[in-house]
């Protein structure tokens, strides 16, 4: 455990600060060489076309994970009760930022504790970086984020670039897929496995499935580089140009791993900026898709404004599911 209590509490203050940066953002459009299948003659009504979907159960009104993003800062309440409010009321799945903070820090559980209690019913995914098996953490402290948001499935964030530009990152990971095999062997919940910008490759992905994971998020280049993120608050800006599009690309993960991924839901993620880029996803194979940094902007001002930004997703994909005359997700 590397991290001071102070100094966790401060990076992760300085992540929300650097995330909303402008050029934390990879440069380039995603899924350029994907056209949406347009049908000018759809032969089906835009009132009956569905975004549904199913996961694990419980129903999502679109295939939309409001992303990983915070808690225990002094935003961490803030955002996490005006994301857990938009997410209950618009029946999106929604994914917490790391917990390590309040397994060392108690009086951050204040900013998780929120999220069941504005979000009894929805798909909440609990969230900690699989590094921590390699540094004194083991399956209790993962059964007890998951217990702390009474969380549906568990993303196992996997960030071996964010480590190592990281001042003071965790940066041992050897060993690392015999632990998490026998993690996701013990775990009651689905394990979802996600990088944090920079990709999942398709060697790691195939140990993945194998390992019985039951979602890979790929989190590719194309989004918020933490890479740069971390450089930046290292002040060291030679890191930050080199290292900020390091990593496989979201569209180049997402057409690797789509034909192996087996029985493992494939999310997409990394640069999701519009429904219209989930959707070229899906059509490439993700099964949904994640995105952050539009919902993050949302969530630091209203709970409206969350729902607002999650209802234009909806209706977005319903016009563009309808102009390629797709009824249904």
């Amino acid at each position: 455990m590397s991290d001071t209590q102070d100094d966790i509490t401060s990076r992760k203050g300085e992540h929300i600060k650097w995330c909303l940066h402008e050029h934390s953002q990879s440069q380039g459009a995603l899924f350029e060489s994907v056209q949406l299948p347009y049908r000018a003659l759809p032969e089906i009504a835009l009132k009956d076309v569905s975004t549904e979907t199913s996961l694990f159960g419980k129903t999502l009104s679109q295939p939309l994970i409001i992303s990983s993003m915070t808690g225990g800062t002094k935003h961490g309440i803030e955002i996490n009760t005006n994301l857990a409010i938009a997410a209950e009321s618009e029946k999106v799945a929604l994914a917490i930022g790391s917990q390590r903070i309040a397994l060392e820090k108690p009086e951050a559980l204040k900013t998780f504790e929120v999220i069941r209690k504005h979000a009894p019913t929805a798909f909440v995914i609990a969230n900690m970086g699989a590094v921590q098996l390699n540094y004194g953490y083991d399956e209790s402290h993962y059964r007890r984020v998951v217990d702390m948001v009474e969380a549906d499935a568990l993303y196992l964030h996997i960030n071996a670039l964010q480590e190592a530009v990281q001042p003071g990152g965790d940066t041992n990971f050897r060993g690392l897929i015999d632990k998490i095999i026998q993690l996701v062997q013990k775990i009651s919940v689905p394990v979802f496995v996600k990088e944090v910008g920079h990709g999942i490759d398709l060697e790691t992905a195939q140990i993945l499935v194998g390992a019985g994971v039951k979602g890979i998020d790929v989190a590719g280049v194309g989004g918020t580089s933490y890479a740069w993120v971390e450089a930046q608050r290292a002040r060291n800006d030679d890191f930050a140009e080199w290292f900020k599009a390091i990593g496989v690309s979201t569209e180049q993960a997402i057409r690797d791993i789509a034909p192996i991924k087996q029985s493992s839901l494939l999310i997409a993620s990394g640069g999701i900026r519009s429904p219209i880029e989930g959707y070229k996803a899906h059509l490439l194979g993700a099964d949904l898709y994640a995105s952050t940094q539009p919902f993050l902007s949302a969530a630091l001002k209203s709970s409206d404004a969350v729902i607002a930004e999650i209802k234009n997703w909806q209706k977005g994909l319903q016009i563009a599911q309808f102009v390629t005359a797709r009824e249904n997700w």
